[in-house]
């Protein structure tokens, strides 16, 4: 399994996380199941090889080549094909309200055919970088792309960086302080956060720190889930415990032994 990650253009930065390349070629078994965990991250995904099939209602369901992925509160479970090749467009808090200016409201839970909205370009950019001739120009295209996106969009609002203020945090900031930098009251404030984040503040910041620990304990197996919860602002174990029931539906000893559980994209590096 191999994977490569690019750093977006200085312009990109306050928007996008990162751009990463995942290719892998399964020599035995033909599909690989893995269980993605809740994640307030939200995608651009172009499936180059192998379509994802995603579990919905007890069936599985076939994704389209280039997928807008929003917010996650749930575990995800998806089956990848023997020979599995996609690009994935991580973005910042915001970020993708911001260059395609979907209600995340919408998108919450939810992942839909980018074609939706962007229409043939969506096709044609997958296409482009199926014909690219390296990684390298496969990243080319997608920044060109995201950066004549930028160019189209007016001026970020300060809730744009006081939100990326708080994940930054951890999600362990004041509310009231981060409404303030936004320069909003707290009604406009959580009505902000409903369109761009997809959730409340408060929910949001629940998610950042569950999946801040997880991500984590993946990157420090040696630790212990106590520890983690330290360093990611959680009061205690316990207040730990109920945020994994919440968004994962079991203890973090559950998903540590079960080798299914991933944070996107798959790795655990």
């Amino acid at each position: 399994m191999g994977f490569t990650c690019y750093q977006p253009h200085t312009a990109l930065s306050s928007y996008v996380e990162k751009i990463i390349k995942v290719e892998f070629h399964l020599q035995a078994n033909p599909v690989q199941e893995i269980i993605f965990v809740p994640d307030y991250h939200q995608y651009l995904c172009f499936i180059l090889e192998d379509k994802i099939k995603v579990m919905e209602n007890g069936l599985l369901t076939t994704r389209a080549d280039t997928i807008l992925v929003g917010s996650h509160l749930n575990s995800t479970t998806v089956q990848l094909g023997k020979n599995h090749c996609a690009i994935y467009v991580q973005f910042k808090a915001a970020g993708l309200h911001h260059l395609f200016q979907v209600p995340q409201q919408e998108m919450l839970c939810n992942c839909y055919d980018a074609s939706l909205f962007l229409g043939t370009q969506a096709t044609e950019l997958t296409q482009r970088l199926c014909d690219a001739r390296s990684e390298e120009e496969q990243n080319t295209i997608i920044q060109y792309f995201l950066l004549k996106r930028l160019s189209l969009i007016r001026n970020p609002h300060p809730f744009d960086q006081a939100i990326l203020a708080f994940t930054e945090g951890g999600g362990n900031l004041s509310i009231e302080e981060i409404a303030a930098q936004s320069c909003l009251s707290m009604r406009q404030f959580e009505r902000i956060c409903k369109l761009k984040l997809g959730l409340s503040p408060k929910l949001f910041g629940r998610l950042i720190r569950f999946y801040n620990v997880y991500k984590q304990k993946e990157l420090h197996p040696g630790l212990s889930w106590c520890e983690m919860a330290l360093r990611c602002g959680y009061y205690d174990h316990m207040h730990m415990i109920r945020d994994f029931k919440k968004f994962a539906g079991v203890c973090p000893g559950g998903m540590e032994e079960d080798d299914y559980y991933r944070s996107f994209p798959y790795h655990r590096a």
